[in-house]
C-alpha cells in the first residue's frame, strides 16, 4: 500500500515539475548534448548531457549525490555549459522558494541545480 502510494505522488510531483518548467530544462539538456556530439571531445560529455537530460524529464524519486570522481572534466563543464544551467536552475529555485505554490519543486530544483554544476562528480540513483 505504501508503495502504491509513493509511486502516485512520485507520477503527480513529475507531471507537476514538467508543467512549471522542467520540460524546458529536460530539453536544454537534449540540446546541449546534440551540439556537444559533433567534437571528439564533446562526445563523451553529450551522453552525459543526455542521461542528466532524462533525469531533469522524471527528477522526483531520485537521490544525487556529490562524488569527486572527475574533477577536471567537471572543471570544464563548469566554464563551458554549467555554469548557463546551473544559473538558470538556481533563479527557477530561488522563484519556486518565493511561492508556496512553488515550493515542493524548489528542493528539485536545487538538486538539478547540483547536478548542473558538476554532472561529471555526481551519482543518482
Amino acid at each position: 500500500m505504501l508503495w502504491a502510494l509513493k509511486k502516485v505522488f512520485r507520477f503527480a510531483g513529475n507531471f507537476y515539475w514538467k508543467i512549471f518548467g522542467g520540460i524546458f530544462l529536460s530539453i536544454l539538456w537534449y540540446l546541449i548534448g546534440a551540439a556537444l556530439l559533433f567534437s571528439v571531445i564533446g562526445f563523451p560529455l553529450s551522453l552525459e548531457c543526455f542521461k542528466i537530460g532524462w533525469l531533469n524529464y522524471k527528477p522526483f524519486g531520485k537521490k544525487v549525490a556529490l562524488v569527486v570522481d572527475r574533477p577536471l572534466i567537471s572543471i570544464i563543464w563548469l566554464l563551458s555549459f554549467g555554469w548557463i544551467i546551473g544559473s538558470v536552475s538556481l533563479v527557477n529555485a530561488i522563484f519556486s522558494c518565493a511561492t508556496l505554490f512553488g515550493l515542493p519543486l524548489a528542493g528539485q530544483w536545487f538538486k538539478i541545480c547540483r547536478l548542473a554544476f558538476f554532472p561529471f562528480c555526481s551519482v543518482w540513483k
